[in-house]
């Protein structure tokens, strides 16, 4: 308001010819207060140039000019000052109006709230009595319905339930479907994991891929009921058939001379004709074959005998020689009341008509082992000059010279006979022998593994 006084006051000094001084004071503008002492001074001098030199003087001239210059600066910048206030004059008058509008408005809605709040009032107070007339009626129909000695229902019977002409649960054909499909999936998926963990020899391939050998012949289990035991006789005398004392075997020993027509003996058959094929590539007429295996229980003497046994009916001359010294479960079979054995043949104590037994009915030879003690040094004797002696002899006198050796895991005794042995035969269990365990094996006698002819795969399931 009071800058609205302000601008009429200027307006008034616009319109005289000095600015008055108190109006100017009020205004407290620092810029009309140095033009107006400025136009002061110089009404002064002039005032006093013209008492002294006259009104027309020159420096009067110019003192009045100054202080038209001055009056019109003064006056400049009181319209610059009133054209501001009233530019905040319009816009004061502006809000005022907008404020106006807005009471108008507030004034209109407080009317239209105190409506509405007075609808609300009545409404509110309406669902309360509705409210409490839905609860009445809901309290008479719980007690009419405790009251009733039967149910209501909203159902009734339009027509009689006919039998249906097939069932609707469940669905057979569909279940049998999925379960058969599940069943094969399942199956599969078992088979698969299995065969994954059956790290076992089981076919011919299977030797061949693991162990870069050739599979001579898988040999099938034998029940032992169609084979007896077998007996091989020792010779006193320097004439054959002197004083023959038969020995009890073991059934298995002898499968394929009591059972020549089976497929344990074709086998059998089948490891000698691999045989004499190498020994005709080789040249060499006296063969020596070593049997051995990974580990015990594998057949390998079972091997051996029944190969021995078959060569010797063949009218070949053939020997069977037990040098497993840590375990000679062979002669304590075929020879079990022997005095006298190899070890004796090599310290010089025995000879070899008196260590040597022969089988009547095939006239297979047989050389076994008489352990009295352990011994911790049997790997010295299998390479000694002494045996390389031995076998030389048996080279000049037999055609077929076969040695059941002790496995090769457990003990190191067969990797120092590769300069004794022209072939080796390495006996392998179908499904029992693991395939890591034969790889190292072979892999650790390396002299051993150069020389082994290939691999028989022994008591193997044919079904």
């Amino acid at each position: 308001m009071h800058k609205f006084l302000d601008q009429f006051a200027i307006d008034d000094i616009i319109r005289a010819e000095i600015p008055d001084a108190t109006v100017a004071d009020t205004l407290k503008s620092d810029v009309i207060t140095k033009l107006r002492q400025q136009y002061l001074d110089y009404a002064s001098k002039e005032a006093d140039w013209s008492s002294r030199y006259g009104p027309n003087h020159l420096a009067a001239v110019n003192m009045r000019n100054q202080m038209q210059q001055t009056k019109r600066a003064i006056v400049d910048e009181l319209k610059r000052i009133a054209q501001t206030y009233r530019s905040d004059y319009e816009i004061a008058r502006v809000r005022e109006e907008s404020i106006q509008q807005s009471m108008s408005s507030a004034i209109t809605q407080s009317q239209t709230t105190s409506q509405a709040q007075l609808v609300l009032r009545d409404l509110e107070s309406s669902a309360q009595t509705y409210r409490a007339l839905h609860d009445n009626f809901l309290q008479r129909y719980m007690e009419s319905v405790q009251q009733q000695s039967f149910p209501i229902t909203e159902a009734r019977s339009i027509s009689p339930a006919t039998r249906p002409l097939r069932k609707s649960h469940p669905r057979s054909l569909l279940i049998l479907i999925i379960g058969a499909a599940g069943g094969i999936m399942l199956g599969a998926g078992v088979g698969f994991f299995r065969d994954q963990l059956d790290r076992v020899f089981r076919t011919g391939d299977q030797v061949e891929k693991m162990l870069k050998l050739d599979c001579l012949s898988i040999l099938p289990a034998i029940n032992g009921e169609a084979a007896k035991p077998f007996a091989i006789g020792r010779r006193v005398g320097n004439k054959a058939g002197d004083n023959v004392e038969s020995a009890s075997g073991d059934s298995a020993l002898s499968y394929a001379t009591k059972s020549p027509f089976s497929r344990f003996a074709e086998s059998v058959r089948a490891i000698k004709v691999a045989i004499d094929l190498a020994s005709n590539k080789t040249g060499k007429t006296n063969r020596v074959i070593g049997i051995c295996s990974s580990l015990p229980n594998e057949g390998k003497s079972t091997v051996a005998t029944n190969l021995a046994q078959l060569t010797a009916m063949s009218g070949a001359r053939t020997i069977l020689v037990d040098c497993d010294l840590r375990n000679p479960s062979l002669s304590r079979i075929l020879a079990p009341d022997a005095k006298v054995g190899i070890l004796e043949v090599l310290a010089g104590t025995a000879t070899m008509d008196q260590v040597l037994r022969r089988d009547p009915v095939t006239n297979l030879a047989f050389i076994p082992i008489v352990m009295k003690t352990r011994m911790a040094n049997s790997s010295e004797i299998l390479p000694s000059e002494q045996m390389k002696n031995l076998f030389d002899v048996l080279r000049q006198h037999f055609d077929y010279v076969i040695v059941d050796f002790p496995p090769l895991a457990p003990v190191v005794d067969v990797r120092a006979t590769a300069h004794l042995i022209d072939f080796y035969l390495f006996v392998v269990e179908w499904g029992g022998t693991k395939i890591d365990v034969a790889q190292h094996a072979l892999m650790s006698a390396s002299g051993v593994y150069d020389q082994t002819l290939g691999v028989v795969l022994n008591k193997a399931n044919m079904q």
